[in-house]
């Protein structure tokens, strides 16, 4: 019996042994089979649950967009919309005694904060996400900044990080801090389903301002996503633009201004820098309501058009410089009228009893007669009209230009009868005086400024440099185009007529360009559109020129379609805009001394000085040798001792931010600041006593 019980147990743990041995190596077998042949299998099903989404892509911060005196043009700025997970764990354990004992709080912090509900508004939205166990609850309506976003991280459980729940949208919005100025030349971006630049520097350099994009992988760990990055991303580069902020805020005030007088279609301004080719201001105004205008197109580069007058200039240089004619040279104009043809009739604006008659070829230019041109032109060339078409080609007349945009500048239009079948024989005098022929307005700035630069043509840019956190990755130098357009002498005599062109004092139709402080040559442009059908005729006017006179620095084109109030003329209309531009610019931004400015005396106005700051005030008419303004009925804006209390609140309107904040501050007031210029608000009233760290808001404008 003994025995046989103990063959019994031998036989029981055998089994046993047996079982657990087979076990063991099933299970070692399983390691090995999924160490081994299951490995990716199982790697790939670690991965699918620990990653939601394998990868994401982190956007890049778009680069910024700066003006040559490194003034911010455009930038990107973050906003965020806030959004709670109220199923986070951390929400929901031991009763939600994390939520309920931070309910209170957050929600005075948030009604002061975004200031749309009230504390107890805000405790009910919050609650009723919590029991509703929304996974994406709005928080607020309002788009949160980034500096109030940081804030409110710091909030009464949103301290928290991931545990609080919190989940904040991001959006990206373009901001250009200065509003419209060089709007369409900086350029645009599409919304938020359309992704990309539209237009200007913004589309030109579109890759380089976007970078690249980084990836992550969003990791559940306990039951909360967390975003895990697996390669940062590579932020865009910044741009500097040759663009200067004061002088394209001189051209458009000069041209809004005007156009708003004229009642005109729209205008364009282009500043070019005579010795670099760099463009220091580009405005493109288009009329969208009355009295109001705002950059929509790039008229300057997108559009192609029969110049006028501004091309009698490069028809006479190829003249000069294949001595068909000198400067001296008589030509007769007859009363204003040629009947070039049976269909065809020339016309000066000077016709009848103040026609031109015989005059010199100075004077042709200077009194901008078609006929003269034309006639001189047509006798040289009207055998061989393509070789006066080649000569303009090879002076650089249309001359193609890359200045880095992705659609470039409109094509020029400058056909011979070996290029357009359907040449005509009154071709070759239109094109002498600007008709027959398409020009793009830059085309001719780049021109003039060759001849302003003594023969060297230039090729317009609008980039200075390519950073990335500070290193210079690219760095744009001028290039010269043309070495010479043509001889010095041509270049010499042609100066000599535009500078006549405004200084002439009996016949020169850029008259109202003369400056007594600048010296000015240029030409005047006038020209039909639409002229084919009569009942759709229009006018443009312009002008284009360089200054000073004597070394110039900068050259300019001003174009105006067409004006309402008037009679259309280049010199009348485009001219004064020109002028208040060249006098502005040199006034602010030339290095020749004041004494190279000649000063009428007697047309000397000295301005009111503003109560501020006493001394810098007094210093400033010291230098210039000037006594305040003390007329009776200004007496309380003069300069001298503050007559107000300084108890009470004084009168700040008018005055700059400087003496406006040496005013309040000096009587302990709290100044909040908007806009910029002049005061021309105060949130509290002159003469009002000021209680102890009051604040108060000044609006500059």
């Amino acid at each position: 019996m003994e025995a046989s019980n103990r063959t019994g147990v031998v036989i029981r743990f055998a089994i046993v042994y047996f079982i657990v041995v087979l076990g063991f190596a099933l299970a070692v077998r399983k390691i090995i089979q999924i160490q081994y042949s299951e490995k990716d299998q199982w790697i790939a099903l670690s991965d699918s649950l620990r990653k939601v989404n394998k990868q994401i892509n982190i956007e890049p911060n778009r680069g910024n967009i700066y003006s040559c005196d490194g003034e911010l043009m455009a930038s990107t700025v973050p906003s965020y919309y806030l959004y709670m997970d109220f199923l986070t764990p951390a929400l929901r354990v031991d009763d939600g005694k994390l939520f309920y004992d931070n309910l209170d709080s957050l929600s005075y912090y948030l009604s002061r904060k975004l200031k749309d509900k009230s504390e107890g508004a805000y405790r009910r939205h919050l609650l009723k996400g919590y029991t509703q166990k929304k996974r994406h609850y709005r928080i607020s309506r309002k788009k949160i900044s980034h500096a109030s976003f940081k804030q409110i991280k710091k909030f009464p459980l949103f301290v928290k990080g991931y545990r609080s729940g919190l989940i904040a949208e991001k959006r990206i919005k373009r901001i250009k801090p200065f509003g419209s100025l060089a709007s369409i030349t900086v350029g645009s971006l599409y919304g938020i389903k359309s992704k990309g630049a539209k237009n200007g520097l913004e589309a030109a350099y579109d890759s380089i301002l976007t970078g690249k994009p980084g990836r992550a992988h969003l990791e559940r760990k306990a039951g909360v996503n967390i975003l895990t990055a697996d390669q940062e991303p590579e932020n865009g580069a910044d741009i500097t633009s040759t663009l200067n902020i004061d002088m394209q805020d001189i051209a458009e005030k000069a041209l809004r201004d005007r156009l708003v007088q004229l009642n005109a279609e729209l205008g364009c301004v282009a500043l070019m820098e005579v010795k670099t080719g760099q463009i220091k201001a580009c405005v493109n105004l288009t009329k969208v309501g009355e009295g109001v205008y705002s950059e929509v197109v790039n008229f300057m580069f997108r559009s192609a058009l029969e110049p006028g007058s501004t091309q009698k200039i490069p028809s006479l240089m190829v003249a000069l410089e294949d001595g068909v004619v000198k400067k001296d040279d008589v030509v007769d104009c007859g009363d204003g009228v040629w009947e070039f043809s049976d269909e065809v009739t020339i016309s000066d604006h000077n016709t009848g009893d103040k026609s031109n008659g015989k005059i010199d070829m100075a004077q042709v230019i200077v009194r901008s007669s078609n006929v003269g041109i034309a006639k001189v032109i047509d006798e040289a060339y009207k055998d061989d009209p393509q070789e006066f078409v080649n000569a303009l080609r090879e002076m650089g007349v249309g001359m193609p230009m890359d200045i880095g945009f992705p659609r470039g500048v409109a094509k020029a239009s400058l056909k011979g009868p070996d290029e357009n079948p359907l040449w005509g024989s009154s071709d070759l005098a239109s094109i002498a005086y600007g008709y027959s022929v398409n020009m793009p307005l830059l085309y001719t700035l780049a021109f003039y400024n060759a001849i302003a630069n003594n023969g060297k043509m230039m090729q317009p840019y609008f980039v200075n440099k390519i950073t990335r956190k500070g290193e210079v990755l690219v760095e744009n130098s001028p290039v010269v185009l043309k070495k010479s357009i043509c001889s010095a002498k041509t270049i010499t005599t042609i100066k000599d007529i535009m500078l006549q062109v405004v200084e002439d004092s009996l016949h020169a139709t850029g008259k109202p360009v003369k400056s007594e402080y600048v010296r000015i040559a240029g030409k005047t442009g006038t020209a039909r559109y639409n002229y084919r059908k009569k009942w759709l005729m229009k006018h443009q006017v312009s002008f284009c020129g360089f200054y000073p006179y004597e070394n110039p620095e900068y050259s300019c084109i001003v174009f105006i379609r067409n004006p309402k109030n008037g009679i259309p003329s280049g010199g009348a209309m485009a001219g004064p805009v020109f002028k208040e531009i060249a006098e502005r610019v040199m006034a602010s931004h030339s290095l020749l001394p004041i004494s190279n400015y000649p000063v009428d005396s007697t047309q000397l106005v000295v301005p009111y000085v503003k109560k501020g700051c006493f001394q810098s005030s007094n210093r400033v008419l010291s230098e210039l040798q000037l006594l305040p303004n003390n007329k009776e009925e200004n007496k309380a804006e003069h300069l001298g001792k503050d007559e107000v209390d300084n108890n009470t609140v004084p009168r700040v309107q008018g005055m700059g931010v400087k003496d406006a904040l040496f005013s309040l501050e000096k009587r302990g007031m709290k100044v909040i600041v908007e806009g910029r210029g002049r005061v021309i608000t105060q949130s509290i009233l002159p003469g009002t006593k000021i209680t102890k760290g009051s604040s108060i808001k000044i609006r500059l404008k």
